[in-house]
């Protein structure tokens, strides 16, 4: 959070060097999909964790899979991502900072320059716990903040902030459904939540900056409250008729409906600003996923999963939307496991590792993430670092 607001004054004050005609604030550009909820382990095997999910994050990916939980889970856990960039560049930072004061504003003004097109990540702090028992969950997330910082030339120089800080509340139920033979599993699940985001969206240029304009002006910020449902299904079809050549592969396919009320958050209590506005809608959106589990070796339980993802979404695509994974779930003793992954992710490579000692759990991801536009592709590559209690 501190390294994020230093990356902000520092970029005001590189901005407010450059001078330019219009001065005028333009709306963000933002060609990403938000996701609400990012699991460390799911984002290291490609985030193809529809029909794969088994852990806390269940909740969120695909609760008709409480249906069949065994056991009860409970994490609390804190979470922190960033991209390379954002990093290197507080080097260059403190660099230009040891050049005499008359040099500066010059090599601060070269600095930006050479930025453009560069986008820069934040995820910190994410912290929260989730309690999972068979059918049912709930979950509680007091803090989920991400930054997406762009630099691009629309009205001159520009610097795009997209700030979502949400809250998260919610309840989480499934149930196995009777209607198919004994020898499939057929599941249902819903998830309830309320979130209260603020939200800012804004693109501002130089010459805004020069006139007394803040990156972070909280009269900009949308906030508000909003209640939406997921509703999910998960299929584990019986290894015979259609499915009798996947006796070593054993299959799962999972359908969920992701804020299918989408009404909007409009409750708005006004914590930052009594003229604070709505901040958008979540937006509707389909996720499919399957998955293939097979046989177990020595302490590894492999799997293969591919989902359809974030269908209706703005800004979907089919490259945006399709995920891989490929995980090796390994198992020493109950208290004694982990897992290494890898994956596809919006076609940028990911990797994933986890482990956990007694009650400690510690997991780790690279993945990358499209930012650019359907003809102008750019990668965003991410490390994710989680650390959590489990019970």
């Amino acid at each position: 959070m501190v390294r994020s607001s230093v990356l902000v004054l520092f970029m005001s004050t590189l901005l407010l060097a450059v001078s330019v005609a219009d001065a005028q604030q333009v709306k963000a550009l933002d060609f990403t999909i938000h996701q609400e909820y990012l699991s460390t382990r799911a984002a290291g095997m490609g985030n193809a964790f529809t029909a794969v999910a088994d852990d806390h994050s269940t909740m969120f990916y695909n609760p008709a899979n409480l249906a069949f939980r065994k056991d009860g889970h409970l994490r609390m856990f804190v979470r922190a991502g960033a991209n390379p960039e954002s990093l290197k560049l507080f080097d260059e930072i403190e660099a230009v900072g040891k050049y005499p004061e008359s040099e500066q504003t010059a090599k601060y003004t070269e600095l930006i320059q050479s930025k453009y097109g560069d986008h820069y990540y934040y995820r910190v702090p994410t912290i929260g716990a989730i309690w999972v028992r068979p059918n049912w969950g709930i979950a509680l997330i007091p803090a989920d903040l991400s930054l997406d910082i762009g630099v691009h030339r629309q009205i001159g120089p520009a610097l795009t902030v997209n700030m979502y800080q949400d809250t998260t509340l919610a309840f989480s139920y499934g149930r196995e459904l009777r209607w198919l033979p004994k020898t499939h599993k057929l599941a249902w699940g819903a998830t309830l939540k309320s979130i209260h985001r603020i939200h800012l969206a804004e693109a501002i240029s130089a010459g805004a900056l020069a006139d007394g304009s803040e990156v972070f002006d909280t009269s900009h910020a949308g906030e508000g409250l909003t209640v939406d449902l997921d509703l999910a299904v998960t299929w584990k079809p019986a290894i015979s008729g259609l499915f009798k050549h996947f006796k070593y592969m054993r299959p799962t396919f999972a359908l969920v409906g992701r804020n299918l009320v989408d009404y909007g958050f409009k409750q708005n209590f006004h914590f930052i600003d009594k003229n604070s506005g709505e901040p958008a809608k979540l937006q509707r959106r389909m996720d499919f996923g399957m998955k293939f589990d097979f046989p177990k070796f020595w302490v590894f339980e492999p799997k293969f999963a591919a989902d359809l993802r974030d269908i209706g979404h703005e800004n979907w695509t089919l490259k945006k939307g399709y995920h891989l994974g490929l995980e090796a779930y390994w198992r020493m003793f109950n208290w004694w496991k982990g897992h290494w992954a890898v994956g596809m992710n919006q076609g940028y490579w990911t990797a994933g590792i986890g482990a956990r000692l007694l009650w400690f759990q510690l997991d780790a991801a690279s993945y990358g993430e499209e930012v650019g536009t359907k003809s102008e592709p750019l990668e965003s590559r991410r490390y994710m670092l989680e650390l959590a209690l489990d019970f």
